[in-house]
């Protein structure tokens, strides 16, 4: 049976938590390829590691999960949400220039605005308890 000796068991073990700290700073692309450096930021799609932006799909899912955590990132919203917060941007927009124009008055812009916001929270509100029945 081999012994390891204590000058060799240091480097060795050094050794291993270095790559262990290297891996958190790399991911897997779809091709098998690993993207390393320092996970900084994710935004619009893309994801910023090293100082260099990848787009988030060419990670698979589990690595596009994995970064959101390291980052302590909510994850991303069902589609059926981004389209309604796009709709209700749009109509938020709208009121807004509406009110610019002088075609609404201020309450009547204001009350717009409460009820987009009712109108979203309540999709949010109906997308987590969807979610909580599942599990």
């Amino acid at each position: 049976m081999q012994y390891i000796f204590t000058r060799k068991a240091l480097p060795a073990f050094i050794a291993c938590v270095l790559n262990s700290a290297a891996a958190a700073g790399s991911f897997t692309n779809h091709t098998g390829r690993a993207v390393s450096g320092e996970l900084t930021a994710i935004s619009n799609g893309v994801a910023v590691i090293g100082s260099r932006g990848y787009p988030l799909s060419i990670f698979p899912e589990a690595e596009q999960v994995r970064m959101r955590s390291l980052l302590a990132l909510p994850p991303p919203l069902p589609p059926d949400l981004v389209a309604l917060r796009r709709s209700l941007d749009e109509r938020f927009r709208r009121n807004e220039a509406l009110l610019k124009a002088g075609a609404k008055t201020e309450a009547q812009a204001a009350a717009q605005r409460a009820k987009l916001e009712a109108v979203w929270q309540r999709a949010l509100r109906a997308s987590r308890e969807e979610q909580q029945s599942r599990k």
